[in-house]
């Protein structure tokens, strides 16, 4: 039993899930073949990927049992079938954006490797897996006993749907938010040009638009919400689902493809490449290497002082002899310490332009 509603957001649901399964499978093509190394981030998304697959499969179950029909038009044997499905899908939802947003916090971490980067990115991991255990669980749960969720005629106790509905939502936002604007400050103290810099906050800015999908999805969950016909308003709730879930894997995946585009667009990457080395090189000459350089020369009963690197003149460690010449040259060497300023630049360059 199935309607053109349903079937126009099934549709929907199916481009976007196939969208971001390639998007998938092209980053771990660059992670294992081209970049030859994974990390936690790339497990986790695709975690997420098979969660959002299992959405787009009791997707399809809503849909044939009568999802985008009017209420009463639907036998109860069907709508019984279709509320089941319906169940499924809230926690399978949950799982797959819960993941998402971790994959990119932890790609945050690996891109970002400065300590007050990762304690950031540690204490909103701590948030997804406090909040997102309740959401997940609190969706299984929904009903004591769980079958009262599709039998109303079952003695028990359900929590307010709507209640769960607006406040889960309401901590997807908050997050996106949150984890939008977490490497923003970073971004914009590194040491680049500035079209590379703004092209980098424009990469890590993608995230903006799972929060956009995640507001237009609140819209359709208020909709739904005040309906008296929920099966037939029912599939803007879901595609929005289907949409935001799905963003989140594709704008977190895009940021690890740099390597695969460089090979496939040369021309467009060499340039910014080619940039990249030479501020790099810059970089390094003024942190690495002998930074200051001291000398004087003496020569009979007169004593010529040279200057150092930066211009200042040095009197120290001069020699003085009534005879002959002596040199005398300080040299002073500073290394820079590992994970500095430019070492996060370097990496995060690599790994996210």
């Amino acid at each position: 039993m199935e309607g053109p509603r349903g079937r126009q957001a099934l549709n929907v649901s199916i481009v976007f899930t196939s969208f971001s399964t390639f998007i998938v499978a092209c980053r771990f093509y660059t992670r294992l073949y081209l970049v030859k190394q994974t990390g936690a981030d790339d497990w986790l998304i695709l975690v997420s990927l098979i969660f959002s697959l299992t959405f787009l499969g009791l997707f399809a179950g809503e849909t044939f049992h009568g999802m985008g029909i009017h209420f009463k038009d639907i036998p109860p044997n069907i709508l019984k079938k279709q509320l089941i499905f319906f169940w499924a899908t809230v926690p399978i939802y949950q799982t797959s954006l819960i993941t998402a947003k971790a994959s990119i916090l932890f790609q945050y971490r690996r891109v970002f490797p400065t300590k007050r980067m990762r304690m950031a990115c540690n204490a909103m991991i701590a948030v997804l897996a406090l909040y997102g255990t309740w959401t997940i669980l609190s969706a299984w749960l929904n009903c004591i006993p769980v079958s009262k969720f599709w039998d109303d005629s079952v003695p028990g106790h359900c929590l307010s749907k709507e209640g769960l509905w607006f406040s889960n939502s309401a901590m997807h936002i908050l997050t996106d938010v949150i984890i939008l604007i977490l490497p923003m400050p970073v971004l914009k103290s590194l040491q680049l040009p500035k079209k590379q810099k703004i092209a980098l906050m424009g990469v890590f800015a993608l995230g903006g638009f799972v929060c956009i999908t995640s507001i237009l999805r609140l819209k359709s969950l208020y909709v739904i919400s005040k309906s008296t016909d929920p099966t037939w308003d029912n599939p803007g709730a879901a595609t929005w689902s289907a949409v935001e879930c799905n963003v989140a894997i594709i704008c977190a995946s895009l940021p690890s493809l740099r390597p695969l585009l460089s090979r496939l667009f040369p021309r467009i990457f060499s340039h910014l490449s080619s940039n990249q080395k030479s501020k790099y090189g810059r970089s390094r000459s003024r942190i690495t290497g002998f930074s200051n350089i001291n000398a004087s020369v003496t020569a009979g009963d007169h004593e010529y002082s040279m200057y150092d690197m930066e211009g200042r003149r040095t009197d120290e460690h001069v020699f003085k002899s009534m005879s002959g010449i002596k040199v005398t040259t300080e040299f002073s060497q500073q290394s820079a310490p590992k994970g500095d300023e430019t070492s996060s630049e370097r990496k995060l360059v690599l790994n996210a332009l």
